[in-house]
């Protein structure tokens, strides 16, 4: 007894810690500590409700039986898996578990004085359907709508078999991905953290895309998207991107290799070597993936050029196309040793090396405003290589209290990225002269340091709840000093901006409080979390820009189960979106003579504030409503800074505003035994408004998205046929054409160990990107094209003891400063 009150008493501590973050009193919580005598008398029944890949089963059946069989109480798990009957007298009962597609689970059970101590885990594993004496496993829909997630069934489905993560999430449903720019964006809004196996990965935005190309999906087991996170991940995104791959806890070495090969317009492969092993008091895992993927993207570009007084206007036309060779190389591993009965010590290990070259051809066209204006030929040959390298390290300690739902958790991480880049040009006039070519080189040396520490605090509350707190501290620094190599004389004038040097610092304090609560079929979640931010920068040799700001990230979803297990929900966040640092970084970089990027280091971070709810029904019938607001929303724009000149500034700003309204409908279908459908639409409606340069500018559109998932099994066969329609869209100031594309995926077991899967990507090749837009005083428009097309087939082998549980594999502590990592260009 004397323990039971020295741990409410340690409780009882944070939830004062996280009244004090909302600003309330702590008079109320004194008043409801339980007396001696109700302890003593009061028997509480807890535990937790699992898959078997270790995420929560949300709104799971748990049953108390007598005996005999007959019921005692009924209730359903919460957002975190977790269930408890109060008032449970002494004596023999079996507890029962079930939820829709997953086999029935029964354990008898002893209930006493000791069992408030002693909480209980039940793992459910998906039904088992013997055919002939085969056993086939329920078939799971592709993608699964959840109140605050989308969880993406990757192993079970073939479509998504020799591809990568990257193009995973471009298949998935309120995300939008861009394989041109490298972009991801969650119900439009743009930022992402990525976790994988439980743990954050440091990645800039656009690295985060180079890492999810380099990760096979054929060692994913499934990816799940939240759309309302909770305080306890870092504010600094506007979703948060949970990603697991397979692992394989046995006694001794298991694991699985797999190998890609395919082609679109060029042949490409991958493969995966991915290892587990497990002994009384070890476990670790290994992994190693190399990627072979060249590809290519081309574009037209029509630019209007209108005249300043009464003359003709011009005009200005350019081709391009763009050969990019990609090779990568991932080393991950991870081991957790059990120092002691209850402390566990952990290290990860991750290196990454991606070599990348982009070999893109001009030909451009244009004609200056005006009547004599001649007509000009320019073509162009560039060249950009990057050595893109990732060495990161995480040491951690779990320390695990006599209630075992009670943790404590320390993470240190270092990471050191480097990105070593060369870009090359040589541009040459053809018309209305011929002139000499003009060419240069510049040197890129990007070398970005983070370093971060982190402690999180877990504990049961007042018996049906949980807390969470923490406190996180990193820091991040970066500097890119560019060199001219080379160049004759047309690029003299522009050399102060070609060399251009950045130095950046940030340092970033938080703390959270987040408060999980369940009772008759009720869940409420509340957090508070606090971030404070400082960041020096250095523009070129004489321009230093800090900021500090402070900032409160409020998180609540209440979420209720109805007996038919019906399901609705409702949260409300704040999210903050920081600058990546290419984003920042002033240094101009050449696409071609006439188009330009740069960084804006006076970038504000991004504020928004999302509202989302959600009703499932028992047949998995989800319907989602969501509203964001984002402010000083950071915006990609093409426009001329010079009205005399055709060439044109690739330049992100920040838009006053963004406004969204969109619903998500997910209906699944049978059509017969082996035929299943899952239909998907969402309609959308957002705004864009900016006041740049004094010039009021709105934006507006609504959008309608149409998913069609079929899935199909016969014998040992299964394949998924996937279409997808998207309507007229916006993003900032840029309209969108429609798109459509289908995808085929199809797999068969060759044996109890081996599969093989062969997947086609857009198999028409319709997958054309054209948008256009007027800003300022630039009217263009594009039309896009890249190797959406592609036939990849998988050939894998799993290898050890087939009766065993996954490891639980541990990730970084520093993911959402890695996130911003990187250079978007160079």
């Amino acid at each position: 007894m004397r323990s039971k009150k020295s741990t409410f008493s340690f409780n009882r501590w944070y939830i004062l810690f996280f009244l004090l973050l909302g600003g309330a009193g702590h008079a109320g919580w004194s008043q409801s500590r339980p007396s001696s005598s109700q302890l003593s008398t009061e028997i509480t029944l807890q535990g937790t409700l699992r898959f078997e890949s270790g995420s929560p089963v949300i709104a799971g059946i748990v049953s108390l039986l007598r005996a005999d069989s007959s019921l005692v109480k009924a209730t359903s798990s919460d957002t975190t898996g977790s269930f408890s009957f109060k008032n449970i007298i002494t004596g023999t009962y079996v507890l029962q578990a079930s939820y829709i597609g997953r086999q029935t689970v029964r354990q008898a059970i002893i209930v006493s004085d000791t069992v408030t101590n002693s909480p209980i885990r039940l793992t459910l594993l998906p039904a088992v359907l013997n055919l002939k004496e085969i056993s086939v496993k329920e078939k799971r829909p592709p993608f699964d709508l959840q109140g605050d997630r989308v969880v993406v069934n990757v192993e079970s489905n073939p479509v998504f078999g020799g591809g990568n993560a990257f193009d995973v999430l471009g298949k998935t449903p309120r995300l939008s991905v861009d394989a041109v720019t490298k972009s991801i964006t969650i119900d439009g809004k743009t930022g992402l953290i990525l976790y994988q196996n439980g743990r954050q990965l440091y990645l800039s935005s656009d690295q985060v895309a180079t890492y999810l190309q380099s990760l096979p999906a054929n060692i994913i087991s499934r990816i799940e998207v939240l759309t309302s996170p909770s305080a306890q991940y870092d504010a600094g995104s506007s979703g948060v991107i949970l990603l697991y791959t397979k692992g394989f806890n046995r006694q001794g070495i298991t694991g699985e290799l797999a190998v890609t090969a395919g082609a679109g317009r060029y042949g490409k492969g991958n493969a995966s070597a991915n290892l587990s092993f497990q002994s009384a008091n070890v476990q670790g895992s290994f992994l190693y993936a190399p990627t072979y993927r060249p590809t290519y993207y081309s574009w037209r570009s029509d630019q209007v050029l209108p005249s300043l007084t009464t003359g003709p206007a011009g005009f200005a036309h350019s081709e391009e196309f763009n050969q990019i060779e990609n090779t990568s190389h991932l080393i991950r591993t991870s081991w957790d040793w059990k120092a002691a009965r209850r402390l566990t010590l952990g290290t990860v290990l991750q290196v990454t090396h991606t070599a990348e070259t982009d070999n893109p051809t001009s030909s451009i066209t244009y004609q200056l405003p005006g009547v004599d204006a001649s007509i000009s030929r320019l073509d162009a040959e560039t060249q950009l290589s990057q050595q893109i390298s990732n060495l990161a390290a995480n040491v951690n300690a779990r320390k695990q209290f006599k209630n075992a739902e009670n943790t404590l958790a320390l993470d240190l991480d270092i990471a050191r990225y480097n990105v070593n880049s060369k870009s090359t040009a040589t541009f040459f006039q053809l018309f209305p002269t011929f002139q000499k070519p003009e060419n240069l080189q510049i040197l890129y040396p990007n070398e970005v340091w983070i370093r971060t520490a982190k402690l999180d605090y877990r504990s049961t509350l007042l018996t049906r709840g949980r807390l969470e707190s923490g406190f996180k501290y990193s820091w991040i620094s970066m500097i890119n000093i560019p060199s001219l190599e080379t160049f004759t004389p047309y690029f003299q004038s522009l050399t102060p901006l070609l060399t251009k040097p950045y130095q950046y610092q940030e340092q970033i304090a938080a703390a959270y409080s987040n408060w999980v609560f369940s009772v008759k079929g009720w869940s409420f979640q509340t957090g508070l979390r606090l971030e404070h931010t400082h960041y020096e920068g250095l523009s070129g040799l004489s321009t230093p820009i800090n900021r500090d700001y402070l900032n409160i990230f409020p998180s609540v979803n209440v979420q209720f189960t109805s007996m038919r297990k019906n399901q609705y929900s409702m949260s409300v966040n704040r999210r903050i979106n920081r600058p990546s640092f290419d984003q920042l970084n002033p240094a101009y970089i050449f696409y071609d003579p006439l188009t330009l990027y740069s960084g804006n280091p006076l970038l504000m971070p991004q504020l928004a504030t999302t509202l989302q709810g959600a009703y499932t029904t028992s047949k998995r019938i989800n319907v989602t409503v969501v509203y964001s607001d984002i402010r000083n929303r950071i915006t990609e724009v093409v426009y001329r800074p010079d009205l005399r000149s055709p060439a044109t500034l690739d330049y992100n700003q920040n838009f006053d505003w963004e406004k969204r309204v969109s619903a998500t409908l997910s209906i699944p279908i049978k059509v017969t035994a082996g035929w299943r459908i899952q239909g998907l639409v969402t309609a959308a409606n957002v705004r864009f408004f900016s006041t740049f340069q004094e010039t009021p500018f709105l934006n507006k559109q609504s959008t309608v998205t149409l998913r069609l998932n079929n899935t199909f099994t016969w014998k040992k066969w299964s394949a998924n046929v996937n279409g997808t329609y998207r309507g007229l869209a916006v993003v900032g100031y840029m309209v969108y054409d429609p798109i459509w594309f289908v995808d085929l995926g199809v797999q068969r077991p060759l044996s109890e160990r081996a599969t093989i899967k062969l997947a086609a990507s857009d198999i028409f090749h319709t997958l054309l990107i054209n948008n256009y837009g007027s800003y300022l005083n630039t009217t263009i428009g594009f039309k896009h094209k890249y190797e959406s097309q592609q036939v990849l087939l998988t050939y894998s082998y799993q290898f050890g003891n087939r009766k065993a549980k996954l490891v639980e594999q541990r990730s970084f502590g520093s993911e959402s400063e890695q996130e911003r990592l990187g250079n978007k260009r160079n």
